[in-house]
């Protein structure tokens, strides 16, 4: 892979402190990179440098990464992510730019598009195409195992790990299984060390259950919004939540371009970054 050198640097917006790895020259076109649920800025170390005419900024979304984790009392309500988002692009100077997501990232992504349209020039996903929906009569029932769910992990105490091998091992094998090549690259953010061990950067909040989804309705409202042209990088063994609902979805996005490519659903970072690169430059010029 080719080391191309970032930098690292810390953003103030929307009431918090972000972290973020900035790529390429201060003049490149600017590309939003946003990351799947409790990975990080690493995510796009195997794609990033091979951007090279793009100034990408990729981000640790709240409580992940070295990002700050919000308020006690607070949330992370998936709107959210959309605010700190445009709140970044406004704290780099950016009135429009590339926007680039895997996963919760492409679900933040496509709903930021067709929220502020006029931003964003080309819209990038991979393995995710909205945020999955609920049918309006799910609502309580979705309300109360939010609730109950996060009452229960208030009372869970923080998980140590012996060595850093160890807590790899355990991201191989975490809700989204990795390779050790991807699950190495995400822990050296995602994870610290103390007096007791390895332990987990992020919040521990973001495990809580979503309380409130969007009714598909509203998702395909929202996709009907987005100018952008769109390319969606599918994997062949990829997330299945990303075919549910798809194809009716994809009627809603008349500019819609779809790639499948071999790999799981983070093969981007899985050592296929080179074949993920090239789409994404080829879309984007």
């Amino acid at each position: 892979m080719n080391e191309r050198v970032f930098e690292e640097i810390s953003i103030e917006a929307n009431g918090l402190r972000f972290a973020a790895k900035m790529w390429g020259p201060k003049d490149g076109k600017p590309l939003l990179a946003l990351h799947g649920w409790l990975d990080n800025a690493c995510s796009f170390d195997e794609i990033a440098p091979l951007l090279g005419e793009y100034r990408l900024c990729a981000l640790d979304m709240a409580g992940h990464g070295f990002s700050q984790h919000r308020a006690l009392g607070s949330h992370y309500y998936f709107t959210d992510y959309i605010s700190d988002a445009i709140a970044v692009s406004q704290a780099l100077g950016w009135d429009q730019f590339n926007l680039l997501g895997h996963s919760l990232g492409a679900n933040v992504a496509i709903m930021l598009a067709g929220t502020f349209p006029e931003k964003i020039q080309k819209l990038l996903l991979i393995e995710g195409f909205g945020p999955q929906s609920r049918d309006s009569e799910q609502g309580p029932n979705q309300l109360r195992q939010a609730i109950e769910k996060s009452l229960r992990f208030s009372a869970r105490r923080t998980v140590s790990y012996p060595t850093f091998d160890e807590i790899v091992a355990k991201r191989m094998n975490g809700g989204t299984i990795v390779n050790e090549h991807a699950a190495r690259i995400l822990c050296q953010r995602a994870t610290v060390q103390t007096e007791k061990g390895w332990q987990w950067r992020s919040d521990p909040r973001l495990r809580y259950a979503s309380p409130l989804r969007f009714p598909e309705s509203e998702v395909e409202h929202f996709i009907r919004q987005i100018d952008a042209p769109t390319c969606l990088i599918v994997a062949e063994q990829g997330f299945p939540l990303v075919a549910m609902g798809f194809e009716q979805r994809r009627c809603q996005h008349p500019n819609l371009h779809v790639v499948t490519l071999a790999g799981r659903h983070h093969l981007h970072v899985e050592g296929q970054g080179g074949e993920v690169a090239d789409v994404i430059k080829n879309f984007i010029s």
